[in-house]
C-alpha cells in the first residue's frame, strides 16, 4: 500500500526560492495594480470595486506564487490597512477550502518583506493555516538579516519571539519558535547539528522542542524540493542518530518523510524502516511522524486511519501513529471539534491515548494559566472518563508534541 505525499509540501520551496525577490518588493519592484498579472502562463485582472480576497482565491486556487504576486500587485496602490485586511481575509478563505499551511508560510515571507518589521508582522500573525504565517515571517526575517551581512552567531534568538499571555507554552509563542527553527535551517544550510544547538538558548524544554521541530521539518522540505538537506546516503537514519538524544524524538518525527521517499511511499516498508531504529525507544516517534504524513490520505475516514496505522509491525506503537494524525488535524486552527470527533470514532484501545493527545494540544491553545478553558474544551469528550484523561494531560517530560 502506498500513500500520496501532500502536494502542499511543494509550495514551501517556492517561498524559499523567491525570498530574494521579496527584498526587491520592498523597493517597489512589483506589477502595477489593475494591469494584467502574468502568473504561470495565465492572465487575470484584479478589480478595485470588489473584495480582493475572493478574487485571489478564484484566480489563483492552490498556486501560491499567484496569490503572493496578487498581494504584491495590490500593495502598489492600496493603503496599508487594506493590504493587512486582504492578507487576513485571503488566508481565512483558503483555510476553508484548501490545505493551506505552506501557502501561509509563503505569504508570511511576503508579509514580513512588505512591512519590513518583524515585530509588527508577528503582531498580525495567528494560528490560521497551522501557524504558517509565523513560520514564513520569521524565516524571511532571518534570511534578510543574513542578506544584510549579519552572521548566524550575531542573531539574538530570544529577542525575536517574546512570550505572549500568561501561558509560557501558548500556541502563538510555540509557532513563532517553530518558524525560527525553519529560519535557522536556512542560515545553517545543510548543517542540522549546528542549527539545532542554537535551540538550547531558549528557556525550557518545550521552547527548545518547538525550535528544533522547525529545523528538522525544513531539512525534510529541502530534500523533497531540491534533493539537498543534511542527509547521509550511507546511513538512512542520519541526522537523527547523530543529534543530542533529547532532540532525536523530534528528528524522527519528521525524518520518516525521508524514509517514505526512499521507499517510494510504501507504507509497510516505511514502518519496517522505523522498526530498525536504535535505540528502540525512538521507534514510536517514527510511527508518530508517519501518522502526520498519512493524515492527508485518510480524508476523515477513521477506518482508513486505523488500517494505515496498524500496518506497522509494532502494535504497541499504533496509537502513536493515530496521535500523529490527530495533531495534524487540529493544528489547522484553534477549533478542536474535528479532533474530538476523531477520538470518539476510534476503537476503544486507542481512545485514551487520543484524548491525552488532544489534551496536550488544548494546553497550547490556552492563553492564560486558568483551567476554565481546558475544562470547557475537555468537556467535549464522549464521557467523563475521557474528559478526565484530557484534563490530566501534561506537557511535562513530553519529548514530542
Amino acid at each position: 500500500m502506498k500513500f500520496t505525499k501532500k502536494k502542499s509540501s511543494l509550495l514551501l520551496l517556492v517561498g524559499v526560492s523567491v525570498s530574494a525577490i521579496y527584498f526587491l518588493f520592498l523597493s517597489g519592484g512589483g506589477q502595477i495594480f489593475e494591469k494584467p498579472i502574468m502568473v504561470e502562463q495565465e492572465n487575470f485582472q484584479l478589480y478595485s470595486d470588489k473584495p480582493f480576497a475572493p478574487q485571489i482565491l478564484e484566480n489563483c486556487k492552490e498556486d501560491v506564487h499567484c496569490a503572493v504576486m496578487s498581494l504584491q500587485s495590490i500593495s502598489q496602490v492600496s493603503e496599508k490597512k487594506k493590504i493587512v485586511e486582504t492578507f487576513d481575509d485571503t488566508l481565512k478563505l483558503y483555510s476553508k477550502k484548501y490545505s493551506c499551511h505552506e501557502l501561509a508560510h509563503h505569504m508570511g515571507m511576503w508579509f514580513y518583506a512588505y512591512l519590513g518589521n518583524v515585530t509588527e508582522a508577528l503582531s498580525y500573525s495567528d494560528q490560521v493555516c497551522g501557524g504558517g504565517i509565523f513560520h514564513g515571517v520569521i524565516e524571511n526575517y532571518l534570511l534578510s538579516e543574513q542578506f544584510h551581512g549579519k552572521g548566524p552567531e550575531d542573531l539574538d534568538l530570544k529577542a525575536i519571539c517574546p512570550r505572549t499571555g500568561e501561558n509560557p507554552n501558548y500556541i502563538e509563542h510555540w509557532q513563532c519558535l517553530h518558524g525560527l527553527g525553519h529560519g535557522l535551517s536556512q542560515v545553517y544550510p545543510n548543517d542540522v547539528l549546528s542549527a539545532v544547538k542554537r535551540c538550547d538558548e531558549f528557556d525550557g524544554e518545550i521552547e527548545q522542542l518547538s525550535c528544533s521541530k522547525g529545523i528538522f521539518m525544513q531539512n525534510e522540505v529541502d530534500y523533497f524540493e531540491t534533493g539537498k538537506g543534511d542527509f547521509d546516503k550511507d546511513d538512512i537514519f542520519y541526522p537523527c542518530d547523530a543529534v543530542d538524544p533529547k532532540r532525536a524524538p523530534a528528528c524522527y518525527h519528521y525524518h520518516v518523510s525521508y524514509l517514505a521517499r526512499l521507499n517510494d511511499g510504501y507504507i509497510k516498508k516505511t514502518f519496517d524502516d522505523c522498526d530498525k531504529i536504535v535505540p528502540q525507544e525512538m521507534i514510536k516517534y517514527c510511527y508518530y511522524g508517519f501518522g502526520r504524513e498519512l493524515e492527508s490520505d485518510i480524508k476523515n475516514n477513521v477506518n482508513d486511519a486505523v488500517r494505515f496505522c496498524t500496518d506497522g509491525q509494532k502494535s504497541e506503537y499504533h496509537s502513536y501513529c493515530l496521535k500523529g494524525m490527530l495533531l495534524t488535524m487540529v493544528n489547522g486552527g484553534t477549533n478542536t471539534d474535528k479532533g474530538f470527533s476523531f477520538c470518539k470514532s476510534l476503537p476503544t484501545e486507542f481512545k485514551n491515548d487520543c484524548y491525552d493527545g488532544i489534551g496536550k494540544w488544548i494546553i497550547l491553545l490556552s492563553k492564560d494559566s486558568s483551567d476554565e478553558f481546558r475544562q470547557q474544551e475537555c468537556a467535549k469528550a464522549e464521557n467523563q472518563k475521557y474528559s478526565e484523561t484530557c484534563l490530566n494531560a501534561s506537557l511535562e517530560n513530553s519529548p514530542l508534541i
